[in-house]
């Protein structure tokens, strides 16, 4: 599978971009989705598979708002996973939690699973679409990691934002 440079990528969502601001929402949904789906082909499966893992995280974590559970991270992490991807993702939602900024008092926190606690009674403050936001973020900065910080932080956003949209 042919890799894109993150130069070339960027070129790509600038252009597609441009190409929503000349369409409306409606048009944009139909026009968009081809192209990105052409973008995203161009990460090799690696990436892919580590946006999916970020993706269906974030997706476990938003469940968890409204019924929340006692051990988030065995509930959030797949149990067929193996040991080592196990524990770059429990490494990766420590790196994440810290790095978003309404988490700024799950920082004291000790433990991920005080961490995920932490961050999940913040999050539940915040608007639903916040929410949305910020667990895209998060997805994004798991992705990084997972995928030992090969691009630019915003290539990880767009791609895993793209991925997610695609999705739907």
């Amino acid at each position: 599978m042919r890799q894109v440079s993150p130069t070339n990528f960027l070129h790509q969502g600038q252009c597609l971009y441009q190409l929503a601001l000349k369409y409306d929402k409606n048009m944009l949904c139909t026009k968009i989705k081809t192209p990105l789906k052409g973008m995203l082909r161009q990460f090799d499966e690696y990436v892919e598979a580590h946006v999916d893992t970020a993706l269906h995280l974030t997706t476990q974590l938003k469940k968890m708002l409204s019924s929340p559970v006692a051990d988030i991270v065995t509930a959030i992490i797949p149990g067929n996973l193996d040991d080592v991807l196990k524990k770059q993702l429990i490494a990766a939602l420590g790196i994440a939690i810290e790095a978003l900024s309404i988490a700024d008092t799950c920082k004291l926190c000790e433990g991920i699973n005080d961490k995920l606690k932490c961050f999940m009674r913040q999050l539940q403050l915040r608007d639903p679409q916040l929410q949305d936001a910020i667990l895209q973020k998060l997805a994004g900065l798991i992705t990084n990691h997972l995928d030992g910080q090969r691009f630019n932080q915003r290539l990880y956003d767009l791609f895993t934002q793209a991925k997610f949209t695609i999705s739907k």
